[in-house]
């Protein structure tokens, strides 16, 4: 009788053991597609907004060296939209505040370029005031875009330095 009680605790007990194998594995393989799917809608938004960055220089230095604007209007608004479209992709997948701050960090450094309207330059320069916000839009655009990098490097990843794990990716 013992030895049925103990085949019949022991095959429970195996069984116990493969479904609880099984649900580890399966959050596991979640969180990791999880990962994966953020650092692709993280990738698109950095192409977008660097995309939008560079039609917007491009349009300043061609005036800045007296030249006609090499970007079409249309090409313009469709890198504002890829950028919006791109950073409201990751939104709707992503609950982390650190994550989800710099990508709008990122997204409205470069969109915020348009707000700088350079006016036309003298002998290849703008007014100094025009230069140094440039400057400074600049140099803002490009922090931004290196601290989402950085975010979203360490998402997902507790062993990561400044790491973020989404709620949505943790196992219960």
């Amino acid at each position: 009788m013992w030895e049925s009680a103990i085949a019949v605790i022991g095959t429970l007990a195996g069984g116990l053991l493969v479904t609880i194998t099984q649900q580890v594995t399966d959050r596991r393989q979640q969180r990791e597609h999880h990962r994966e799917r953020v650092a692709d809608l993280t990738g698109q938004l950095l192409s977008a907004a660097l995309r939008y960055r560079q039609l917007y220089w491009l349009r300043v230095d061609a005036l800045r060296a007296g030249e006609p604007d090499p970007v079409a209007r249309a090409d313009f608004y469709q890198a504002r939209s890829d950028v919006t479209e791109a950073r409201d992709r990751l939104a709707l997948t992503v609950t982390d505040e650190t994550l989800l701050r710099a990508s709008g960090r990122a997204a409205w450094s470069a969109l915020d370029l348009s707000d700088i309207d350079p006016g036309l330059p003298e002998g290849g320069r703008y007014a100094p005031e025009i230069e140094a916000r440039l400057d400074e839009a600049r140099e803002r655009s490009r922090e931004a875009h290196t601290a989402l990098r950085q975010a979203a490097t360490g998402y997902g990843n507790p062993s990561a330095p400044g790491s973020v794990v989404d709620s949505r990716s943790q196992s219960s």
